[in-house]
């Protein structure tokens, strides 16, 4: 034999005696020359099934073992093994009966030694109870040589009664087992004996508990345990018949190597014993002592070799986990768990088999280098995957042409070892890992246990994988239905609100009266058209909450606010709903508001929805009493609601109503609307930065609150500071407080301090810390600008709520009800102090000055401006030079700037302005014929700078710019107006392509209706008809200055089809390209 003997090892230390023999066996083998394989019972379930004992025969053949040394399993693995040809040599007698099966003989004469002590002991007479022996042991040792012996030592003394008591060979076992049949020992008892040291020792402690035992019984057992021989020294046990441990041991690994080189075998082998009493158990407790005092150091090294192993399996096994669960990629994972198992494990190959319940496959998780689709194997078909599939364990083939428990598999025919490891994920088997070698492998329990642990490490891998893929994917499903999602809104907003508007403006031209057909329609054709008007107008409010909703749920829902007298805003509001309502005699409307409100700040469009939707909602459920809107001052806020008599809505739905396509009518109940504009609504004004609450008791009625913050001098939320004193800080120069204030201080319980110029307020706040500000414009005196100066600069006052009552209100907005389209922008933060500033009185009117050095548009915009600003003086500059030596001698009013000139241009004037006091403020209008670029317009980054293109505008939308320029009531802040000029520079350097009106909202920043909204604002056009004139400019050009044929004309100026060109062209110009060009 060319090779150490592989010898398997299966001594089990379970009890002190048998870690001596194995200690012993161990010794040996190492004296020998002999490679033990451990073979460890407690790697298999305690009771073998059938399948257990096949897989036991299996993995023990894999081992390609030359004998085996020990055995604690069935007799039926057992016979197989001997079938095969493996010889098995046991260090306890057993019953098989087998040429390579050895096993010692002499337990029934060492019983017989031990029964003829006890009998000469007891004088011939007395109850004996016998502990021991199992009428079916699992591992084949029942005891029955012993007992054979101990009864035929009896048989010589009839006076001697044996009492049996079968149990197992444990300790623990046998006392349970004793102490539960006391009922069948009747004392007295004379002796008891045990077939093995514990057992006698268990029976021992049973008796004296229960007290059948005392100090004049007898008590022996068989073996020599150091327990036995320690109770023998101490009096509490009178003998046992030592089987020496060595002999046993170093005979069973003589007679193993034997075995290993095919030497013949005997049926038994023999071994010493010795009857051990007080009188020579101080001798044989010496001699074993020398035995144990080298067992702790070999076994300890033996254990450290052992634990070596393990703990380099361990790290093998972590190390692989590590590098497989930073791998997010399915098809990564795969292929580097093949490579690590092969590198580190041996096998290989290693293949991924995922379970799909649904379709009943294993589902190999990638592809074969000969398949161009992943191998799915139905369960019925996947003979060792589906066995460990299914039974949930690790199943190890080392031989598939030697198992009889599975065939080879024809897909694979050159695979000689497999093991397959199930997968978990939790308690759930997901999968299995099927591992495959070329060549017979021999695999420990123990290396299986680490595959079994690396399988589980793997199972979280493909499940970390998988969520990663699934999030990628769901990143990437999310990006293509915000895609969609913005297409959609686009598409609604054009093809269906568009041909709405369509619709509705018919059918209001035919309810007019006079109708554009100067006819009397029919009554019944008028109520139809109501029908269809006002069913337009449900669709047309159904789509922009559809929108609305859709653009909050991205974040693209915000706000444009500018300053609003509240007071009649909520009347034209509150009277716009009601006069457009049919009357009924049984639903009163009410409008509660004080006789003066402060300035607000909020976006006009978005407030008159969040009015009209609560007043809507009102109406829809209330048939008999009262509508009310009302408001209050109540700092930080200004309190509105809105208050019904309607059916009020039950405690469980009043927080539902309030999410999206929720309403407050029971199942039985008609629905009125989807539920979108109380959702809508709250989400409104959160963007206020206010809140929204209902009061309702069912049957008596509703009242929804708003409350929006009040505005302060930082552009920021406005906070009352817990330190704050109940005190509002008044700005009145007179000393005189306004009747509001007054009804306001006494209904909060507020103290007013009077403040006015020249005040020192440092001192002010070191002796009151006020909640709120409040000045009432219409005293205003021209030192409350500078007061107000001052206290924008302190912290601890800019913050406060600002309680402003102005004069007249501003100029209605223009924007229309139905806008939707608003991209994310915060508050702009100086818009309240840029109206205070704006509302500053001047000292004295100053001219219009026009800066132009074409003297025919000079002209022109002289007559422009003395026709619409009649009362301002004119006074010209044909160059930058001269306008600015003009502007230091007195300051303008109005400045219209030209920016193409020599020396000095426009740009360099409204430089040199905006760095003057006297002329910071003055509003300028820029006419030129100048193509703007992106860094003209950087230039032109200044407030009350508004620009438009020569030869664009008619003389009316000029003077009327002009107007707005000049009262600054409608100008735009600095960054809106910003955005409209990149919006026309955009159109200069683009108007020959096609653009969307996506796309150059997009280009500036914004969403397509805000866009058209401050663009009309800003030039009193659209973008689209600013972009058609700018066209049509160009086109003129071309016709005048080349010999271009029409057709090519249009498209170099962004027409893609002739006949819109023309009749755009007729539209502006009064007739058709070629008649233009031929005059």
């Amino acid at each position: 034999m060319s090779h150490s003997p592989r010898v398997g090892f299966n001594i089990s230390p379970s009890e002190p005696y048998w870690v001596q023999v194995r200690e012993a066996a161990l010794q040996r083998a190492q004296e020998l020359g002999l490679d033990l394989i451990p073979l460890n019972a407690e790697d298999y379930p305690q009771t073998l099934t059938d399948e257990d004992q096949m897989t036991l025969v299996e993995e023990i053949l894999g081992q390609d073992l030359d004998a085996i040394a020990g055995w604690e399993f069935p007799h039926a693995p057992a016979y197989q093994l001997l079938q095969a040809g493996v010889p098995i040599i046991h260090p306890a007698e057993l019953t098989i009966s087998h040429p390579l099966f050895v096993s010692p003989s002499g337990l029934y004469e060492v019983a017989q030694l031990l029964g003829s002590y006890l009998a000469e002991r007891l004088g011939g007479q007395g109850n004996v109870v016998l502990i021991g022996g199992a009428l079916e042991d699992v591992w084949g040792d029942d005891g029955s040589s012993r007992m054979e012996g101990l009864t035929h030592a009896f048989q010589k003394y009839p006076a001697i009664h044996l009492k049996h008591i079968f149990c197992g060979w444990q300790y623990q076992e046998a006392y349970a087992h004793i102490y539960g049949v006391t009922q069948q020992i009747t004392p007295p008892i004379h002796a008891v004996v045990g077939l093995s040291d514990p057992l006698a020792l268990a029976g021992r402690d049973v008796g004296l508990a229960q007290g059948w035992v005392d100090e004049q019984t007898l008590i022996a057992g068989i073996n020599g345990d150091p327990l036995a021989l320690t109770a023998i020294a101490q009096g509490s046990m009178t003998a046992t018949v030592e089987i020496s441990t060595t002999d046993l041991g170093y005979t069973v690994m003589d007679w193993a190597w034997q075995a290993a080189q095919r030497q013949p075998l005997p049926d038994h082998f023999s071994y010493q014993f010795k009857l051990v009493t007080a009188q020579n158990v101080a001798e044989v407790a010496a001699q074993k002592l020398i035995s144990l005092a080298n067992l702790p150091h070999r076994l300890v090294g033996l254990r450290r070799r052992e634990q070596q192993k393990r703990l380099l399996q361990l790290e093998t096994s972590i190390g692989i986990s590590r590098q497989i669960g930073s791998i997010l990629q399915r098809s990564q994972l795969s292929h580097e768990i093949a490579r690590l198992i092969s590198a580190n494990y041996g096998y290989d190959q290693a293949l991924i088999f995922l379970w799909r319940e649904q379709e009943q496959v294993l589902a190999l998780d990638q592809l074969e280098p000969s398949q161009t689709t992943p191998l799915a194997v139905p369960l019925s078909e996947a003979g060792a995957l589906g066995q460990a599939l299914q039974d949930n364990k690790v199943i190890f083939i080392p031989d598939v042409s030697r198992s009889a428990r599975f065939t080879p598999d024809p897909r694979w025919p050159d695979v000689v070892s497999r093991a397959i490891v199930p997968i978990h994920l939790g308690s759930q088997v997901i999968g299995v890992l099927d591992l495959r070698s070329h060549r017979s492998r021999h695999t420990t329990r123990h290396e299986l246990v680490g595959l079994q642990s690396l399988a589980d490490q793997l199972g979280i891998a493909i499940r970390n994988a998988e969520l990663y893929g699934e999030a990628v994917e769901a990143r990437h499903r999310a990006e293509k239905a915000e895609q969609l999602k913005t297409r959609l809104l686009a598409n609604v907003s054009h093809e269906l609100r568009t041909p709405l508007n369509v619709i509705l403006g018919y059918s209001a031209a035919a309810l007019a009266l006079p109708n554009p057909y100067k006819t009397d329609l029919p009554v019944g054709l008028r109520h139809d058209l109501n029908q269809i008007y006002h069913s337009g107008e449900h669709l047309l409010r159904l789509i922009n909450d559809l929108l609305d909703l859709s653009r909050a749920e991205i974040g693209e829902l915000d706000l444009f606010p500018e300053p609003i007298q509240p007071r009649s805003f909520l009347e034209e509001v509150f009277r716009s709903l009601a006069d457009s309502l049919p009357a009924s005699p049984h639903v009163a409307w009410h409008l509660q508001l004080p006789d003066r409100l402060p300035l607000m700040q909020a976006d006009p469009v978005r407030l008159r929805q969040i009015l009209l939707n609560l007043l809507s909602n009102a109406h829809k459920f209330t048939r008999h009493g009262q509508i009310t809107l009302g408001t209050e001052v109540l700092p930080p806020h200004l309190h509105l609601w809105v208050q019904d008599t309607g059916e009020g809505i039950p405690i469980d739905l009043q927080e539902r109503i309030f999410e999206p396509f929720a309403t407050s009518v029971q199942t039985n109940q008609r629905r009125e609307g989807v539920g979108l504009g109380l959702s809508i609504t709250r989400r409104l004004v959160a963007l206020h930065g206010g809140t929204l609450t209902l009061e309702s008791q069912p049957g008596q009625g509703s009242t929804f609150h708003v409350y929006l913050p009040l505005p302060s001098l930082s552009g920021q939320i406005t906070v009352i500071p817990s330190s704050a004193q109940p005190t509002l800080l008044v700005i009145a120069p007179d000393r005189e407080t306004p009747a509001p204030i007054i009804e306001l201080c006494q209904r909060q319980h507020w103290a007013i301090r009077h403040v006015w110029a020249g005040d020192d307020l440092a001192d002010l706040l070191a002796t009151v810390q006020p909640a709120a500000l409040a000045w009432d414009l219409a005293q205003a005196h021209l030192s409350d600008w500078t007061l107000i100066q001052h206290i924008r600069s302190l912290p601890q006052l800019c913050q406060l709520p600002f309680i402003l009552y102005g004069g007249a209100p501003p100029a209605k907005s223009d924007a229309a009800v139905g806008l939707t389209n608003f991209l994310v922008k915060p508050l702009h933060g100086e818009t309240l102090l840029e109206m205070i500033n704006a509302m500053r009185p001047s000292p004295a009117i100053g001219p219009v000055l026009i800066v132009e050095d074409d003297p025919q548009a000079l002209a022109l915009f002289s007559n422009l401006a003395a026709s619409a600003l009649p009362g301002y003086a004119i006074r010209t500059a044909a160059s930058g030079k001269a306008a600015l030596a003009l502007m230091a001698q007195e300051p303008p009013s109005l400045v219209i700037l030209d920016l193409m000139m020599p020396e000095v241009d426009g740009f360099t004037v409204l430089e040199q302005m905006r760095a003057q006091p006297q002329t910071r403020r003055v509003p300028v209008v820029v006419i030129t014929g100048k193509v703007l670029s992106f860094e003209d317009i950087r230039r032109l980054d200044y407030a009350l700078v508004t620009f438009q293109s020569k030869d664009i505008m008619a003389p009316d939308e000029t003077s009327a710019s002009l107007h707005r320029a000049l009262t600054t009531a409608e100008t735009l802040p600095q960054q809106t107006s910003m955005v409209v000029k990149h919006a026309v520079a955009y159109l200069h350097q683009n108007y020959n392509s096609p653009i969307s009106r996506q796309e150059l909202a997009a280009a500036v920043g914004v969403s397509k209706d805000y866009l058209s909204h401050i663009f009309h604002q800003e030039l009193g056009i659209s973008p689209w008809e600013y972009l058609n004139r700018y066209r049509i400019k160009q086109a003129k050009s071309l016709l005048l200055n080349s010999n271009e044929s029409v057709m090519n004309i249009a498209a170099q100026v962004g027409f893609n089809d002739l006949s819109y060109f023309n009749r755009v062209f007729h539209k502006h110009v009064g007739c058709s390209p070629r008649a233009f060009r031929e005059q």
